[in-house]
């Protein structure tokens, strides 16, 4: 089933995205390296058979590989080798000059725990310094059996820090301020200084539900944890999001290919 809706996708100029799963030790070999080469032959099978089937066809070089717990011989999704096998797939994407998606963010915690916050951050943030385009996994607990929606907010929180790591920091004569710090001397601030207003917004990054505040302010306002914090902000996009509807000549076009598929399903 799955070669057939390759070749249809083809045709029809859909993007496939194979998805190869090899674990370490198990449908893979035993190292990265090794269940890097099987989800390579995996991608570029899919690969060969969209060409074949429609020359130029899109396809996203992809990979849900990893490692596995040797102890319960379980999928181990928030585990290093898990990110260090999606690094290597964003790479090889690279190289063959493919679109990527890689799975990062996922845990194999239960509950919105430390665990479940160190491996979704350990995971993503080798994909996304790695380049990858496209991360899935996001909002999943329990190596991906359990989705929590408190979590997709979690997880935009820790994406925004990751991007700004990744988005590095420049250095020139005015990023590196020696005139300003001259000027302010020891034992002055800066807050007042038009050069921290012209870079403040774009070297700092500002959380959107992390707390910062003391530990007298942070009980005044409830003693709230980040769960709770995400949960409330989960209630309010809910009660308030409007989704943007979709154009009438799309919304026709959609009506003419589900009446059309039903009528073939029904000769």
């Amino acid at each position: 089933g799955s070669i057939e809706a390759v070749i249809e996708f083809a045709r029809a100029g859909i993007p496939v995205v194979p998805l190869p799963m090899p674990l370490m030790g198990e449908t893979g070999p035993a190292t990265v390296a090794g269940t890097l080469v099987v989800n390579n032959a995996e991608n570029l099978a899919s690969l060969v058979i969209s060409e074949f089937a429609s020359s130029g066809a899109p396809v996203v070089y992809s990979s849900a590989a990893g490692g596995i717990d040797f102890k319960t011989g379980g999928a181990a999704e928030g585990a290093p080798e898990y990110g260090l096998v999606q690094m290597g797939c964003a790479q090889l994407a690279r190289y063959y000059g493919l679109p990527s998606e890689v799975c990062g963010g996922d845990c194999d915690s239960k509950a919105l725990d430390v665990q479940c916050g160190f491996e979704r951050a350990m995971t993503l943030t080798t994909s996304i310094l790695t380049g990858a385009d496209i991360i899935t996994g996001l909002g999943g607990l329990n190596a991906a059996n359990l989705m929590c929606p408190e979590l997709l907010v979690i997880d935009n929180e820790i994406i925004g820090a990751i991007l700004r790591i990744g988005r590095g920091f420049e250095v020139n004569d005015d990023t590196l301020a020696v005139d300003v710090i001259n000027k302010v001397g020891p034992g002055g601030h800066f807050l007042g200084e038009r050069h921290t207003l012209e870079h403040y917004k774009a070297e700092t990054w500002v959380p959107e539900i992390s707390d910062r505040e003391s530990f007298g302010t942070w009980q005044k306002m409830g003693s709230r944890t980040m769960d709770k914090v995400a949960r409330e902000k989960i209630k309010q996009i809910l009660a308030t999001h409007k989704p943007e509807p979709i154009s009438e000549g799309a919304e026709k076009e959609i009506s003419r290919i589900l009446n059309r598929a039903e009528a073939e399903l029904l000769k």
